[in-house]
């Protein structure tokens, strides 16, 4: 058969709908692949100066051929070290001091659960998400982009039909297939193979919930804590405000007179009752 009979018409070379559709899922998936990860490191680190400041730093760390950089500036810790501080200051002649350690000390541990679900996160979901966008959607992306190409240019001799040599038509047409076929099959496998997203979807939960279960446990003990310290000083007699004795005038007359006026402390009175 000949190659003018098999491409018909000089009309541009349309897709079929299968392929279009493979295509769509596929772009779709990129731009939620960019998009969850990004939403998915604000959910890690709110704030924003703090995720410019760590990614400053890690890109220095890389420069200096460090493996890695700090982790997030966990606001958990921040607070658990004001606590702490403030705690040590005000001692434990006090309710409030001890309080504040205790408070502070939970806090620190949450910290450290954030940490691991940071490490979690960033090991299980993101990392394999990036690495699905650097490697397989760009590679899909590489031959849906060379399949273009090649079909632009079997559209271009189509057109030219009659003044080129069949040979040449058919070499355009095969390498047009050729490319169609590769990237058909990429998005297929791709697509198909969309399980192991839906495990690390899984890993992502399932490192909130061991977070919240740790951070369940760690605020249940230090609200036991704090309940015993506000019964224990609840059950302890309350003392009562005894007044230091106040500072008077003495004016006195004769051989000690004191023209600036004498200043005597007075034995105040203990109130009654």
């Amino acid at each position: 058969q000949k190659v003018s009979e098999k491409v018909g018409g000089a009309e541009g070379t349309k897709l079929d709908d299968d392929f279009k559709e493979m295509e769509r899922k596929v772009d779709v998936t990129s731009r939620a692949v960019m998009e969850i990860m990004a939403k998915t490191i604000e959910y890690l680190q709110p704030n924003p100066a703090s995720r410019a400041k760590l990614s400053m730093i890690n890109t220095m760390s890389k420069i200096r051929g460090q493996e890695k950089g700090p982790g997030y500036p966990q606001a958990e810790a921040l607070l658990a070290d004001a606590m702490l501080k403030f705690g040590r200051e005000l001692g434990e002649e006090c309710n409030f001091g001890p309080a504040l350690a205790d408070v502070g000390e939970a806090m620190k541990e949450l910290s450290e659960v954030k940490d691991s679900l940071d490490m979690e996160v960033k090991q299980n979901f993101i990392d394999p998400l990036q690495n699905l966008h650097d490697k397989d959607l760009r590679e899909i992306q590489h031959h849906l982009k060379k399949m273009e190409g090649r079909r632009l240019d079997f559209d271009y001799k189509k057109k030219r039909q009659g003044k080129l040599p069949d040979e040449e038509l058919r070499q355009a047409l095969e390498k047009f297939d050729e490319s169609k076929e590769i990237a058909e099959s990429s998005m297929f496998n791709l697509l198909e193979m969309d399980i192991e997203q839906v495990s690390q979807l899984s890993a992502l939960v399932q490192a909130q919930l061991e977070y919240h279960k740790q951070a369940t446990q760690i605020l249940q003990r230090v609200t036991s804590k704090l309940e015993d310290r506000i019964k224990e000083a609840s059950s302890q007699p309350r003392r009562e405000y005894q007044p230091k004795p106040r500072m008077s005038l003495d004016f006195t007359t004769g051989d000690n007179t004191q023209h600036n006026g004498g200043i005597s402390h007075a034995t105040t009175p203990k109130p009654s009752g």
